[in-house]
């Protein structure tokens, strides 16, 4: 999928997320480029940066234990859905964020997290707080904020209590992007040719 060069700003690549159950609280490391990563828990950050790396104080609420009865917001998982693209072309998701705000993210499977314009996480009632550390982008740097959704759905797919990262995009046509800490809760397929992405659950 081509990403139009201001996209480089996510600067989330190239960590493993755990799956939900073994997520943790946030943290922050910069690479040797000055770039930041925030990742789920310590063993997210790869080792070469771990001395310098640090908490955030934030962190994605769990799955309620089992047996426990169902919250009124769940966090894991649920549903399903389908994305249709033109081939060749971005993949924009619909998404609801809270249930009740509308945006529309560009799917990113090479972003750490999901980012989301400000403007857009206050209409949704997303307070956000300051955290540690500028984002870095090939159109200058930004002070980076982050605030927890109680639920971000596409379609039918749907986590809850979220903790997104907020960013201003500058790319008209989208709000921010759909990263794989929503999409790795899910299986994932994209059918390039037939302009297709199929979101399941696990």
């Amino acid at each position: 999928m081509n990403r139009a060069a201001a996209i480089a700003l996510v600067l989330l690549l190239g960590s493993v997320a755990l799956p939900p159950a073994a997520r943790g609280e946030i943290w922050r490391y910069t690479d040797e480029r000055g770039v930041n990563h925030y990742v789920d828990g310590a063993d997210s950050v790869p080792q070469r940066y771990r001395a310098s790396a640090r908490p955030l104080g934030l962190r994605n609420a769990p799955p309620p234990p089992p047996g426990s009865q169902p919250a009124a917001a769940p966090a894991g998982p649920s549903g399903g859905t389908q994305i249709r693209f033109t081939p060749g072309q971005r993949i924009i998701a619909e998404v609801k964020i809270n249930g009740s705000t509308d945006a529309r993210l560009l799917l990113d499977t090479g972003a750490d997290r999901t980012l989301v314009r400000p403007d857009v996480l206050r209409s949704a009632g997303v307070s956000l707080a300051d955290v540690p550390g500028q984002i870095r982008g090939v159109t200058g740097s930004t002070d980076a904020q982050a605030g927890q959704v109680d639920s971000l759905a596409v379609g039918e797919a749907r986590v809850g209590r979220l903790i997104v990262i907020a960013h201003d995009m500058e790319q008209p046509g989208f709000d921010g992007l759909l990263g794989r800490d929503f999409l790795e809760q899910f299986r994932v397929t994209i059918d390039s040719s037939g302009g297709v992405v199929t979101i399941d659950p696990r």
